[in-house]
């Protein structure tokens, strides 16, 4: 009996305990269908917690608290519940706590204080759990940022006590592993993020592009152009998702609008990111105001990681620049690059600038680039001048279109910038023009003791003719540079400039590029040409309108000169450009020269107006000549007949790869015959592929095209040396000599041997298997064996790498099996890829080279 009432008594407790979960549960149920109904389904429930919130005096009332992906919603306790308010992850300040039951959490509107209910039926606990779950939804979205860089305000930032409480917090304040961070350091997540705090929608293909473009080419500069069909509103969130983001080191835009709401979180970034470096702001139409509040943006960031500004082609004035000085002689990394071209700038800013240059000591030895062009600074540059002139590690400098005195330029460069300066671009400034006052030594010395110098543009100076040879003559007395580009184009060097290049150029061996251009030589073109032929450092070659308006009877000289250039042996130019010449059918000559070169692998000579019969010649020297890769033949009024021709010719050349579409010669055609014309142009580029893709000619091929030239033009030399030698040998018979005559004559018997020497030589050393062919195949098959033998072990670090980062899933030797053979056939490459890039691709490169 007694049992039975003590099994009853236990039955009704355990009922009553039933009920009372079963009525928490339907509560509990009930209460979070509230809460999904009320946010909307399909925004995510991170966490929530029942809280009490504490409002005047000691008053507190129940609240929920949810945290979800981008904001904190506070709810009331009822069912059906209503949103009190909510606000964004951003929009925190500050966060305290001085004991476990009590929190707060500070919002630019207002302060949150909260006590915990104790009551871990009711999805409650205590602050430290809550406010680490805030620390980890925050975590979230920004991964590689610690948490007090986000919520950093500066009166209150995060609070915790007693100390040892922040142990708890401790791994939500460091970043995470950059390892498990997702794409572009998680930038889709920032985005939608930012999207969410300024109130625009969510575009899809803006975090696409971001995941799969930018990271597919680690690409770490931003650029709005990408975006710039998206309304103005859209560009602000993107931008705003650069503030915590550790992945992209700059931000550019060029050419564009953008709305004062994106450029003042341009601005709002700048201020608050320590990690972006660059910001390129081109063509924007800015102005100074707007510099202004940029220098307060870099000078208010407390740790500005800032080393490249471009602000070319914005109207910034000297005012712009003025502000621009300040945050430049603070940032305490220094800068990188400083472009500022066509701002409208004159000395007084610049000045001001430059000395802040200065006064930065990390910026002598950090500045590489600064690019002032195309403002009117003139003469008074003294503080340009001072900055220069200090050691500085400057490599690229842009002063062309500054009407600045060059004198006064090169003795700067000379005691500062003669170690590490490699580009110097001075184009269209001047000289002065007093009379009587001479180049400066320091002119001459710089070039001879520039170190490190690549490319010199000189050109639309209007050279004195001391100054260029002071010019040519210090570079020829340099002995430290080599492969440099010069640029005298424009500077009407007249008769008196064409003896100077002709007396000094051959002794210039550091050239490696040349352009005399639109010079005015004339005549004396054609000196100059054969000085340059004696120089075989210059391997590019500029004549760009140098023979326009020449008089009819000084062009065949110039060109008889170059063609005589282009067929020396020990003059290995390999790219010539003779655009926009006008030469019509003084260009045949040349092009007929072209089947006997061996060195010119690209030639520019469109704008000529060859016409079809041009095209014709050179069709004919395509099939003679294995050397060309690219020729630009635009603007040469040839119809659909002439590339007709040139296609032709294509069938039979392997060498050639890139013949840019000519637009302007074909534009006409498109019109009136658009099927023939796309089959011509399709038969070409069919054909330039082919040739890209390396298919191998035929054996003896390149031997045939060199005998088959000799058999139209050597040998009609050797004809007319042995015919006038016979008419020698006639008249000296008259007077005796036999012995000499029987000589001569042994020599003509060579001379008519020697036709047949090529082929002889040619069968001498030709084998049924070639023994480059044998060994190229040799080495594809033990590249395949590498190839494979690599890739295995690859596969193994990986499969290790995936079973310590996933054990649970890779540990199972069922899946490593599996694994393994399905990547079996990935291992190997194929034999016939092999063959095609060392046969055919290279090998056919170096068949080529060696005949």
């Amino acid at each position: 009996m007694y049992t039975n009432e003590m099994m009853n008594h236990i039955d009704q407790y355990l009922r009553r305990i039933m009920e009372l979960q079963i009525r928490d549960v339907v509560k509990k149920q009930r209460d979070e269908e509230s809460v999904k109904s009320i946010l909307g389904r399909h925004t995510k429930i991170l966490v929530k917690y029942m809280v009490k919130l504490e409002t005047k005096g000691d008053k507190t009332e129940n609240r929920v608290l949810v945290f979800t992906p981008v904001r904190v919603y506070l709810l009331n306790a009822k069912v059906p519940t209503k949103i009190e308010c909510h606000f964004h992850y951003l929009d925190i300040v500050g966060v305290e706590s001085k004991k476990s039951t009590h929190f707060s959490i500070v919002t630019n509107d207002r302060p949150y204080s909260f006590a915990t209910t104790g009551d871990a039926g009711n999805f409650s606990s205590n602050a430290d759990v809550i406010l680490t779950d805030l620390a980890s939804a925050i975590k979230q979205i920004f991964p590689t940022v610690p948490l007090k860089y986000i919520i950093r305000k500066a009166s209150m930032n995060i609070d915790i006590q007693p100390p040892e409480r922040e142990t708890i917090f401790s791994e939500e304040f460091r970043p995470s592993d950059p390892r498990n961070v997702g794409p572009c350091g998680g930038f889709s997540a920032q985005y939608a993020c930012m999207c969410d705090f300024h109130g625009v929608p969510y575009r899809e293909e803006v975090a696409w592009d971001v995941d799969t473009i930018y990271l597919s080419h680690d690409t770490r500069v931003l650029n709005l152009r990408d975006f710039d069909h998206l309304e103005p509103k859209d560009l602000m969130a993107i931008v705003s998702a650069l503030e915590y983001n550790t992945f992209f080191r700059g931000l550019k835009a060029a050419h564009m609008r953008l709305s004062h709401e994106t450029l003042e979180r341009i601005l709002h970034v700048l201020k608050r990111s320590m990690w972006l470096e660059e910001l390129h702001l081109e063509a924007l139409g800015l102005r100074w105001d707007f510099l202004n509040k940029l220098s307060i943006s870099v000078i208010t960031n407390s740790n500005p990681a800032i080393r490249t500004i471009d602000l070319s082609h914005n109207i910034i004035e000297d005012k712009g620049a003025i502000h621009l000085a300040g945050p430049i002689a603070k940032v305490s990394k220094g800068l990188c690059k400083l472009a500022l071209a066509h701002c409208g700038l004159t000395s007084k800013g610049v000045n001001q600038m430059s000395h802040s240059l200065t006064l930065n000591q990390s910026i002598s030895n950090s500045l590489t680039y600064l690019d002032l062009s195309g403002n009117s600074l003139k003469d008074d540059l003294t503080n340009l001048h001072n900055f220069l002139a200090q050691p500085n590690v400057l490599e690229h400098l842009d002063l062309a279109s500054t009407d600045i005195m060059l004198e006064n330029l090169f003795g700067a460069l000379l005691r500062g910038c003669a170690t590490h300066l490699a580009h110097l671009n001075v184009s269209h400034n001047s000289f002065s023009t007093k009379k009587g006052k001479e180049i400066p030594p320091s002119f001459k010395q710089f070039f001879t003791s520039t170190l490190s110098l690549k490319h010199l543009n000189i050109a639309g100076c209007k050279l004195p003719m001391e100054a260029l040879k002071n010019l040519l003559l210090g570079l020829a007395c340099n002995e430290s540079t080599a492969g440099l580009y010069l640029d005298l184009s424009s500077n009407t060097l007249g008769t008196q400039g064409a003896h100077v290049l002709e007396s000094c150029i051959h002794g210039v061996r550091v050239l490696q590029s040349l352009d005399i251009s639109d010079n005015n030589l004339d005549a004396e073109l054609a000196p100059v040409l054969t000085a340059i032929s004696k120089n075989p450092s210059i391997r590019t070659l500029h004549l760009c309108r140098s023979l326009t308006g020449m008089k009819p009877k000084h062009i065949p000289p110039v060109m008889d000169a170059l063609v005589n250039l282009i067929q020396k042996d020990d003059f290995p130019l390999a790219e010539l450009v003779l655009s926009e010449n006008k030469l019509k059918h003084d260009l045949h000559d040349f092009i007929n020269a072209l089947g006997s070169n061996q060195s010119l692998q690209k030639l520019d000579i469109s704008g000529n107006f060859m016409g079809d019969v041009g095209a014709r010649l050179l069709a004919k020297a395509l099939q003679i000549n294995n050397r060309l890769r690219t020729i630009y033949m635009d603007k040469n009024g040839v119809t659909l007949q002439g590339y007709a021709d040139i296609v032709y010719a294509l069938e039979h050349n392997h060498s050639m790869r890139t013949i840019p579409f000519p637009v302007f010669d074909i534009a006409p055609h498109l019109k009136n015959h658009p099927d023939k014309t796309d089959a011509v142009m399709r038969k070409m580029q069919e054909l330039l592929q082919r040739n890209c893709n390396g298919l191998q000619r035929t054996n003896g091929q390149g031997f045939r095209l060199q005998h088959g030239f000799m058999l139209s033009s050597t040998h009609q030399l050797v004809d007319k040396l042995v015919a006038e030698t016979q008419d020698t040998i006639s008249i000296a018979k008259g007077g005796g000599g036999d012995s000499a005559a029987s000589a001569v004559q042994r020599l003509i018997t060579d001379a008519e041997n020697c036709k047949q020497l090529m082929p002889k030589l040619q069968e001498a050393v030709r084998s049924d298997a070639h023994p480059i062919e044998m060994k190229l195949t040799r080495v594809a098959s033990e590249l395949g064996y590498t190839i494979k033998s690599y890739l295995e072990e690859t596969l193994e670090t990986m499969i290790r790498t995936g079973i310590e980062q996933c054990p649970k899933t890779l540990g199972n030797q069922i899946v490593i099996q599996d694994l393994r053979k399905a990547l079996a056939e990935r291992l190997v490459v194929p034999e016939d890829f092999l063959q095609q890039c060392l046969l055919n691709n290279a090998g056919s490169e170096i068949m080529n080279k060696v005949g």
